[in-house]
């Protein structure tokens, strides 16, 4: 415990001995972390399960895939990630009702932690297929239409959460039957197209 409470990075200790006066210290650590920026504009790293790895500043975070869309509210190295609530202003324009009274929207709480919660569920489900550290940035500003860069080749519309291993799978397949001079929006929403990725060139 007090391992992994002074070294942020390390995943899992396991402790064995060796006969006859010989311990063993296994570490493993975790392999991949990302950025995000605070509410105060500085930038942190942290892992795919929200674990806050340290501060740093804008050029290394630049080396790391973003996290885009949500700030973290009051980090603390070695805490879990906890993302800044906002609220967001309905918009100006009213929809009236049949009686011709207009009807006033209230304004929505926007629950930011849930948008973090699927920045890191995509990022995991990259690291699973391998291809984390091709991923530029993944934007969580819009939940209906969450955008992931694969490097500067690909802008990648995942739509919404649902189903989202089957899309990074998706996504991942087309990428490998592409050729590498090609680039593009590719749609794996399944919103547009019901049963294949849309691929549209960049002009």
């Amino acid at each position: 415990g007090r391992i992994k409470t002074q070294l942020q990075y390390v995943d899992k200790v396991r402790f064995g001995i060796k006969l006859p006066n010989t311990v063993i210290i296994d570490i493993k650590e975790y392999d991949v972390v990302y950025a995000v920026k605070a509410s105060d504009g500085t930038w942190y790293l942290i892992n795919s399960n929200g674990k806050i790895m340290e501060q740093t500043d804008g050029g290394t975070a630049a080396n790391y895939t973003k996290i885009l869309g949500i700030h973290l509210t009051g980090p603390i190295v070695g805490e879990q990630a906890r993302a800044a609530e906002e609220i967001v202003t309905a918009p100006e324009s009213t929809k009236p009702a049949e009686d011709s009274t207009e009807v006033t929207v209230p304004q929505v709480l926007i629950t930011n932690q849930s948008r973090l919660d699927a920045a890191l569920r995509i990022l995991r489900e990259l690291e699973i297929n391998g291809i984390v550290g091709d991923a530029a940035s993944v934007d969580v500003s819009d939940m209906s239409r969450i955008e992931l860069w694969y490097g500067t080749r690909y802008q990648v519309n995942l739509g919404d959460t649902g189903n989202m291993e089957y899309k990074i799978a998706c996504m991942y397949d087309t990428i490998l039957q592409l050729s590498d001079y090609q680039t593009g929006v590719l749609d794996v929403s399944f919103k547009n197209w019901e049963t294949q990725v849309g691929y549209t060139p960049f002009e």
